[in-house]
C-alpha cells in the first residue's frame, strides 16, 4: 500500500481513519483533505478538473466538499513535477522492428519508389 500524503503540505496522513471524514483536515498545515486536490479523480488539465464525468463541478478545488465519486489519491505528484518520462520513439522502434528510427531521405525515396515502381517481367 502506498504512502498516503497532503496535498498541500507532503506530510504523511497515514494515521486518519479511512474512509475520510468530508471534514478530515492535515494535523501539519490544517489542509482539508476530503477534496479535490485529494481525489484520484483531479486532473488540472482538463476545464473541469475532474476526470469523472458524473462529479458535480466545485468551484473551491482545495476545500472540503460531498463529492460522492471521492477517491483518496494514494499516488501524488507534486503540482509542476512531471511522471517519469517514457521515450516513446525507442519503444515505437522496438514494436515496428526500425534500425534506431533513422533513415536517410535517399533510403525514404527508395522505398517509396519501390512501391508504385511496377514488378518487371524478367524472370
Amino acid at each position: 500500500m502506498n504512502e498516503l500524503d497532503c496535498w498541500n503540505c507532503g506530510s504523511s496522513i497515514a494515521d486518519e481513519p479511512l474512509p475520510l471524514s468530508t471534514y478530515a483536515e492535515c494535523r501539519h498545515c490544517r489542509a482539508q483533505l476530503h477534496c479535490c486536490r485529494q481525489c484520484q479523480h483531479y486532473n488540472p488539465r482538463l476545464r473541469v478538473d475532474c476526470d469523472e464525468p458524473r462529479a458535480e463541478s466545485h468551484s473551491e478545488r482545495e476545500k472540503a466538499n460531498f463529492c460522492d465519486w471521492f477517491k483518496l489519491r494514494r499516488e501524488f505528484v507534486e503540482p509542476g513535477e512531471k511522471a517519469p518520462s517514457v521515450d516513446h520513439k525507442t519503444e515505437l522502434n522496438t514494436l515496428f522492428g526500425t534500425n534506431g528510427g533513422v533513415e536517410t531521405s535517399s533510403d525514404s525515396r527508395t522505398q517509396l519508389g519501390d512501391l508504385f515502381t511496377a514488378p518487371s517481367d524478367d524472370p
